[in-house]
């Protein structure tokens, strides 16, 4: 049974596969509810903030999903990057304690990226080189220029649009513009997608 603590604000949570979670966030603050089997329609009717996924339900529902609301997935060690591929915005261990999960989900919908410290191993082997331009390619007129670089490190310190324009003492639509321009050139649809392509490609260390 996951211990349950209070959460830092009310969220309404959406979650598909664990019915025991459901209590528990509830016990925690949260506003938490069970998916029913259109997981669109359970989302927009609970006008949920975030989507709890636990991969015994399957996480191909991760990319099926067509409402714009971050997803936690809670998966197995092996499974964090085929969620986070899917488009999951974090990953945790399934069981992870409640604390941790609405932590999480707090994280997601303030914009950040979230996954359980023991996954990056799986997603950027330390001991790995970085993978050949094949997967992804840069071209010389795709270089990231060196605002970009700043902007990626402090992406993959997980900071949000508005915190990456106070560090650099830009405007916020200005960081906004950055980062757009970074996903589009490390072909990434997510932050956390294009922070993990950056580092096997050696542009940043995690």
């Amino acid at each position: 049974m996951r211990a349950s603590l209070p959460a830092v604000r009310s969220l309404n949570i959406v979650v598909a596969g664990d019915l025991a979670l459901v209590d528990a966030l509830n016990a925690a603050g949260l506003t938490a509810t069970p998916a029913t089997n259109h997981l669109d329609i359970s989302v927009r009717s609970a006008k949920a903030d975030a989507v709890v996924i636990d991969a015994s339900v399957g996480l191909e529902q991760i990319a099926q999903l067509k409402t714009d609301v971050p997803v936690l997935a809670l998966v197995a060690q092996d499974e964090a990057i085929t969620a986070i591929a899917a488009g999951a915005s974090g990953a945790l261990h399934r069981d992870s304690p409640t604390s941790a999960i609405s932590a999480a989900l707090l994280a997601l919908t303030e914009g950040l990226a979230v996954f359980d410290r023991s996954f990056v191993s799986s997603l950027v082997p330390k001991d790995r080189a970085p993978e050949p331009a094949s997967e992804v390619t840069v071209t010389p007129a795709e270089t990231l220029t060196e605002r970009e670089r700043q902007v990626l490190t402090l992406l993959a310190e997980g900071l949000s649009n508005k915190e990456i324009a106070a560090h650099l003492e830009i405007s916020e639509h200005t960081a906004k513009f950055h980062v757009n321009s970074i996903l589009q050139k490390l072909s990434a649809q997510k932050r956390v997608e294009a922070v993990v392509r950056a580092a096997r490609l050696g542009l940043i260390e995690l």
